[in-house]
């Protein structure tokens, strides 16, 4: 894979700059200020859409008595009804709004047979508590967006980038083009054809990255089999 020091040099000689020997380390001006403008555009992309290599799953088994549990150390955000009682089979109810969930608990009528949740700070909280009107065990899980697009040279997954040697998930032109982007932008040069580039890349970016799902181009799905529109008005059978 393509480290991030090769991007940055890349980046550089598009634009008639030196290739730098080293990014991340290195006390030169240019050569920090690509890689800072390297993990902006990173950090920048990671908001624009769920990337299908960034989408990851959390699974937590309850504690009785405990009602809040700690989002991964990489949580970006939420991606919405994804959250599911595992041992029950059923969805959570939420994201709850901070005026609900202050009717959950002072209402007198407020607990009832199904979680509710709701996402504060950096943990999610459950409602009722489990173990106090929700037995335990219990499993849920959900799905969320992580905010880790680099990579070490071993592959691990962390915030950004830190060393030459690192590299990151997003195709290299797109990486490349936004850094060159936001180069020119620090230097308040004229950014239209390097604005157009990357708008390219990240629209092709965007239309590979995973497929999309089938559209019938039928009024209504149709019933082969027999189903509850076979049955004929009247003549039912009462005896």
């Amino acid at each position: 894979m393509t480290t991030a020091l090769e991007l940055a040099q890349t980046a550089a000689v598009e634009m008639g700059l030196a290739a730098p020997a080293s990014i991340y380390a290195t006390s030169e001006l240019i050569p920090q200020q690509l890689g800072a403008l390297l993990n902006l555009t990173g950090e920048m992309l990671v908001k624009r859409r769920v990337w299908r290599r960034l989408f990851r799953e959390a699974s937590v088994t309850a504690v009785a008595g405990q009602g809040s549990y700690p989002l991964p150390d990489d949580f970006a955000r939420p991606i919405t009804q994804t959250e599911w009682d595992r041992v029950n089979r059923w969805p959570l109810i939420g994201n709850e709004t901070p005026q609900q969930w202050q009717w959950l608990k002072s209402g007198i009528l407020s607990t009832g047979p199904r979680e509710r949740f709701r996402l504060v700070g950096n943990s999610l909280e459950l409602w009722p508590v489990p173990g106090e009107g929700i037995p335990t065990p219990l499993t849920f899980s959900y799905y969320y967006i992580s905010k880790w697009w680099a990579l070490s040279s071993v592959e691990q997954p962390k915030p950004k980038c830190t060393s030459d040697d690192d590299t990151t998930i997003f195709d290299d032109r797109l990486i490349i083009s936004g850094t060159k982007l936001r180069f020119y932008q620090a230097k308040q040069f004229d950014t239209s054809s390097f604005a157009a580039e990357f708008q390219s890349n990240l629209d092709d970016a965007l239309a590979q990255d995973s497929g999309g799902p089938i559209l019938s181009m039928a009024r209504q799905p149709a019933f082969p089999l027999i189903s509850v529109w076979s049955v004929p008005d009247g003549n039912w059978n009462t005896g």
